[in-house]
């Protein structure tokens, strides 16, 4: 191993949030440490509310704390494999590396072919589908593993940020379990703390320019993990519309024999949905879904309900910042702390991983000057982040009819690509997670072909129109209420059809 100075600056970063961006910038920055071209000495400190992931058993995660199938393609396999050890021993196994398609209309299954029947083999990127805490856990492990002994790593899980004084460039945290209270100094804080960042709300007190809107996806659902009937492929995803009236599902196969189905409304629907499905009584549920539910037979349908019931209606939120960093304060922000996003088309998590990965890449082309570092990092990044979260709300469309054009949009122009590929461009879904094609490119091309600009319209309208409507703003004609129901109740799966496809297969 080459002998690494000891006159190089001790630079203190404190990162906030051990989620998968928070955890790889940890074990990037670590490593750093023993490149002999580095003029810092990184000094890392993980902060985080939750348990040390890395310390549960691979039982004790499945059993108790199961989170959201997501999609790992290109850019965040890319990341991670800036760590082959992380890679090969850790994260490699965790999910499942999706081979096929189904869609289920009523009983009936439709099998639109393996991964190679939908594109040119060349052009699939490596798609798993993977518990979300799963790969936090493989990154946990591999920190804890690997740095818990080190002298230039501490973690302090179970331990909130309360506030950030970034006048004396420290951060007040409090620990969950003896409520003790103390300051930890930086030099260099990286808010990985999710949609209500407490890094974030320092960038707000302290710019007047920095812009921030927190917004939500304007769905309400939930997910089960239930045993996979056998029917069901170990290694495909199925799409469900109309899994329950009004609502649109799909199942994605995990580990273990299990299968997650996710089930979301429109939140102007919410209300009009079988009052069945908002009981409290489990066998009330588990009668509702044996006999609505028809795409297939389930293994235990009394699971499914006591899981539903067990849970609350979720929703998911969505930020937008025009910059993420401060020179002044040492501040820079990663996932969900600058993007939060709708799952739609796959890439939220993705989008995190590689946030750390560049900023890394970054450090190191400058020679570890962190005011360039910071700078540079928000004219690559805030593109890359603002194009997620438009693309993921505004390529799917709130009413019926237009978003029925753009699915079929989608269709044609996919099928004039592939045979005639110097006269028709691609789809701006089919390019989303090639590698590389940034996020920014897709937004660019959807912008040239107008359908951000056209779904954006429509979509602000829907929100601000049931915003009125429940606020009291306006006294909507039922009616014209009713008729504007019934024509978005089908609109959601057609979005989720095509997501999905982007989501795994592009």
């Amino acid at each position: 191993m080459c002998q690494i100075t000891e006159t190089r600056e001790t630079r203190r970063v404190v990162i906030a949030g051990a989620g998968p961006a928070g955890l790889l910038c940890a074990s990037l920055l670590l490593e750093r440490n023993n490149d002999a071209n580095a003029r810092v000495n990184y000094h890392v400190t993980l902060v985080d509310g939750r348990q040390d992931f890395g310390a549960l058993t691979k039982d004790e995660l499945s059993k108790s704390f199961r989170s959201w199938m997501l999609g790992l393609a290109n850019h965040g396999l890319d990341a991670l494999r800036e760590l082959p050890e992380l890679y090969d021993n850790y994260v490699k196994g965790e999910g499942i590396q999706l081979e096929e398609l189904s869609i289920y209309l009523g009983s009936k299954r439709l099998n639109q072919g393996s991964v190679d029947d939908l594109s040119e083999k060349n052009d699939i990127p490596e798609a798993f589908i993977v518990d979300r805490n799963y790969i936090v856990a493989a990154i946990a492990r591999y920190v804890k593993e690997k740095y818990e002994k080190h002298d230039k790593f501490k973690a302090m899980y179970l331990t909130t940020c309360q506030y950030v004084d970034y006048e004396n460039k420290q951060v007040l945290v409090r620990n969950k379990n003896t409520k003790e209270e103390r300051y930890v100094p930086y030099d260099l804080l990286i808010g990985c703390d999710g949609v209500r960042s407490t890094v974030r709300e320092a960038l707000i007190r302290r710019h007047s320019n920095f812009s921030c809107t927190i917004t939500d996806i304007f769905q309400e659902f939930k997910a089960v993990h239930v045993d996979r009937p056998d029917c069901i492929s170990a290694k495909g995803m199925s799409l469900l519309p109309d899994i329950f009236p009004g609502f649109q599902g799909i199942a994605l196969p995990e580990t273990g024999g299990k299968v997650n189905i996710s089930c979301g409304v429109p939140r102007h629907l919410f209300d009009d949905i079988d009052a069945d499905l908002k009981s409290e009584d489990y066998r009330v549920v588990s009668k509702y879904i044996k006999e609505h539910f028809k795409a297939f037979e389930l293994v235990d349908y009394d699971d499914f309900a006591k899981q539903w019931v067990n849970q609350r209606w979720n929703q998911t939120g969505m930020v937008h910042c025009n910059f993420y960093h401060s020179t002044d304060l040492g501040i820079v922000l990663m996932g969900d702390a600058a993007h939060a996003t709708s799952p739609s088309i796959g890439m939220g998590m993705n989008t995190a991983l590689r946030d750390a990965q560049i900023f890394c890449h970054i450090l190191r082309e400058n020679n570890d000057n962190l005011a360039e570092t910071l700078e540079m990092y928000s004219k690559e990044r805030v593109k890359e982040g603002n194009s997620l979260t438009s693309l993921a709300y505004n390529l799917y469309c709130h009413e019926k009819r237009p978003q029925t054009i753009e699915t079929l949009h989608l269709i044609i122009r996919s099928i004039l690509h592939k045979k005639l590929p110097w006269l028709v461009a691609e789809h701006p879904q089919n390019m989303i997670g090639l590698r590389g094609v940034m996020l920014s490119d897709v937004y660019d091309h959807a912008t040239k072909l107008g359908i951000v600009s056209k779904h954006r319209l429509i979509n602000e309208r829907v929100r601000n129109e049931y915003f009125e409507k429940v606020s009291g703003m306006v006294k909507d004609s039922p009616k014209r209420y009713n008729v504007a129901a019934r024509t978005l109740v089908v609109a959601g799966f057609v979005g989720l059809s095509s997501v999905m496809l982007g989501k795994f297969f592009n």
